[in-house]
């Protein structure tokens, strides 16, 4: 009966210890992934203050783009991780885009602004940025999954 009880007992802690490694491994590429949104937001958060200085940019779509990425940056501020947040996350990422996707319809008719080195750089940073994004959400999804924790995937539509 002891012997029973001793290995139902060191099941039980080896089961929380698989259990504690696994969330671990989902926590820490989920903090790495609302690192990378945070510094996507950063990124447009520089490049709106440098639109700033174009006539042909629309200032109401400036302010809201800056808005929304200030958003998704407070949105990455919050430790817990659930069905919700990912919701949430996704979310205030789609907002950006949609306003981003406008602003630079917007640049491609300022030619001195889409020249411009500085705004050129800005780009180049978004663009590896999202990248880098893409990537992370492909590989905490790939975690969810493997663990079977299909609430926390990070749904991305299929280019």
């Amino acid at each position: 009966m002891r012997k029973i009880i001793f290995l139902f007992i060191l099941s039980f802690f080896i089961n929380q210890n698989c259990s504690a490694q696994n969330n671990s491994e989902i926590n820490g590429n989920w903090n790495s992934l609302k690192q990378s949104f945070i510094s996507k937001s950063e990124i447009v958060l520089q490049l709106t203050g440098k639109l700033q200085k174009s006539k042909k940019t629309d200032k109401t779509e400036l302010a809201k783009t800056a808005l929304n990425a200030k958003e998704l940056k407070v949105e990455c501020q919050k430790t817990v991780l659930n069905k919700d947040a990912v919701i949430k996350l996704k979310q205030k990422n789609n907002e950006l885009n949609t306003y981003l996707v406008r602003l630079l319809v917007n640049l491609e008719s300022d030619l001195k602004m889409k020249t411009n080195e500085n705004v050129l750089n800005s780009m180049d940073q978004l663009q590896n940025v999202d990248n880098q994004i893409f990537i992370q959400i492909k590989k905490h999804n790939q975690i969810c999954l493997d663990l079977n924790k299909k609430e926390l995937i990070f749904e991305v539509i299929q280019k």
